[in-house]
């Protein structure tokens, strides 16, 4: 569903999302385990993050300089929920993932034992969480971390310990950055 009220900086030609779209590939074996479907399924945000806004990065020195991030607009203790990943939720099978998007982050691979999984891809349309940096070149270790907040929901989390001697959490202002894994990386320098 698509939100009339979009959050400062939101792409116009990105779709802005207040709960997923879902692949017509996606049948109730796949959904039903997962919530969706069924009378008071997964509950998602109505309207944008109060804990983020997306802004214009300027620092020369960061490897997304001219693209957007999201940024903390309060202090932001370990643990807390930032807010949902969403997107096109879609099978992770080749024939329906986009092989180009850059915004695709698995869900799970195996639902109830069925050898299916599903992705969520932000691609062309999304939320907030679709501009959340990967750590490298901007951080010695992320601040965030994508986890499942419950089944079928991708959130955003702030990290627990990320080995940093007293890590207090996100501060108001800072940038909230993931690691993407190795694979996104390694991936893109193969292309």
């Amino acid at each position: 569903m698509a939100s009339s009220s979009k959050p400062k900086n939101w792409p116009q030609d990105i779709k802005y999302l207040t709960k997923p779209t879902l692949s017509k590939k996606l049948d109730q074996t796949i959904l039903g385990p997962l919530g969706f479907g069924g009378k008071g399924g997964p509950r998602f945000a109505t309207a944008p993050s109060e804990n983020v806004a997306i802004k214009k990065i300027l620092d020369p020195s960061h490897p997304a300089i001219g693209e957007y991030g999201l940024f903390a607009t309060k202090n932001l203790a370990p643990g807390t929920h930032i807010l949902d990943y969403l997107g096109h939720y879609h099978e992770t099978s080749p024939e329906d993932t986009d092989e180009a998007s850059n915004y695709d982050l698995v869900l799970t691979r195996d639902v109830g034992g069925t050898n299916r999984g599903i992705a969520i891809d932000a691609r062309f349309a999304g939320n907030e969480a679709r501009m959340i940096n990967d750590y490298r070149g901007v951080a010695v270790k992320p601040n965030a971390e994508f986890k499942e907040r419950e089944a079928g929901i991708m959130g955003v989390f702030v990290v627990m310990n990320n080995g940093i001697k007293g890590f207090k959490g996100i501060k108001k202002g800072e940038e909230v950055l993931v690691s993407y894994g190795r694979s996104f990386w390694s991936e893109r320098r193969s292309e």
